[in-house]
C-alpha cells in the first residue's frame, strides 16, 4: 500500500479545497463518486462505509488512495472542526492525483 507523504497531501488537500469542488465525508463522497478523480479513504473509516466507497469508486474506475492518517488528522488538514473519513477529489491535477496514487 502506497505512503501519502503529508506534504504532498497537505498541498493536494489545499488545492482540492480552494476550488470547492470536493465532497467531504464518507456518504458524500459515495455520491461524488462519478465525475471524481480520486477518492481519499482514511484508516479510521467505518468498515461498511468504506467497503461501499471502494465498490462504487471500482464501478467508475475512480483510483482509491488509502490514507495511514486517522480521519481526525484528515479534518485538521482540511480545516473542519469534525472528522473526515474520505473525500472525492474533483479538480485535483492529474499530476498531483499521480503523486498520491504512486
Amino acid at each position: 500500500m502506497p505512503m501519502v507523504e503529508n506534504a504532498q497531501l497537505t498541498k493536494v488537500l489545499k488545492d482540492a479545497m480552494k476550488g470547492g469542488k470536493s465532497a467531504i465525508g464518507a456518504k458524500e463522497s459515495i455520491a461524488a463518486v462519478k465525475g471524481s478523480k480520486g477518492i481519499l479513504v482514511t484508516k479510521s473509516i467505518p468498515a461498511a462505509l468504506g467497503a461501499k466507497l471502494r465498490e462504487e469508486a471500482k464501478k467508475q474506475s475512480v483510483p482509491v488512495i488509502e490514507l495511514t492518517q486517522s480521519s481526525a488528522e484528515l479534518a485538521r488538514l482540511v480545516g473542519k472542526p469534525y472528522k473526515v473519513s474520505a473525500m472525492a477529489l474533483r479538480n485535483v491535477s492529474d499530476t498531483d492525483l499521480k503523486q498520491l496514487v504512486k
